[in-house]
């Protein structure tokens, strides 16, 4: 029985430990300096903790370069109508976001515009 107790306390420690180090929006983003950027959905992940959405960007040499967008949890996006279909790979998208602190190819999402018009606002 003592043994269960303790592994049990252990577990719930890691658990604990774990959910404190979710980082914080100002931690990853500059929320002052916003980027617009055009491209095609090469993948997506719809899951926790973040749905993400990686856009493929021709630049103006004519190499491409993939950008991470981040948007809120699965369960807070289908709250906001959101679902693993609104945005499929292939599409041709404009996204605006808050770029990322340390350089990478990195955006919070601010709006995006799906390739019928349609602009999902997540700023909200």
């Amino acid at each position: 029985m003592t043994a269960s107790r303790l592994l049990c306390t252990a577990c719930v420690c890691f658990l604990a430990t774990v959910a404190e180090a979710h980082h914080s929006f100002a931690a990853e983003f500059l929320g002052d300096q916003t980027r617009t950027i055009e491209g095609t959905v090469s993948e997506i992940w719809f899951k926790n903790p973040h749905v993400r959405y990686y856009v493929t960007v021709v630049t103006d040499d004519g190499s491409t370069e993939t950008w991470d967008v981040r948007t809120s949890s699965p369960t807070i996006l289908v709250r906001r109508g959101w679902n693993r279909q609104t945005i499929a790979e292939g599409d041709k998208v404009t996204v605006e976001g808050y770029l990322g602190r340390d350089g990478r190819k990195l955006l919070s999402l601010i709006k995006i515009e799906l390739p019928d018009g349609t602009v999902l606002d997540h700023s909200y």
